[in-house]
């Protein structure tokens, strides 16, 4: 969808059609972010989360991609689990 957005003129409503789907993307991040939270963080860490990089997350501007936070910090995390 975003190579599509490249190759076309932009016209007035696409700012907004950009907006609405971050904004739409960040609502569902918010639905699941809030269901693992109101998870033990055993059950977290099995699943590979972190309670406050879930919620560092949830802090993000709008137009940042929580999930690729997310899923940043715990490759981090594993790296530094295998260096231990």
């Amino acid at each position: 969808m975003l190579a599509f957005r490249n190759h076309h003129q932009l016209t007035p409503q696409q700012p907004f059609t950009a907006w609405m789907e971050s904004y739409s993307r960040r609502q569902n991040f918010r639905r699941m972010a809030r269901s693992l939270l109101a998870e033990r963080d055993e059950i977290l860490s099995d699943l590979g989360y972190n309670r406050y990089d879930l919620l560092d997350a949830l802090h993000l501007p709008l137009h940042s991609d929580a999930m690729q936070y997310i899923e940043a910090r715990r490759s981090k995390r594993k790296q530094q689990n295998r260096t231990d």
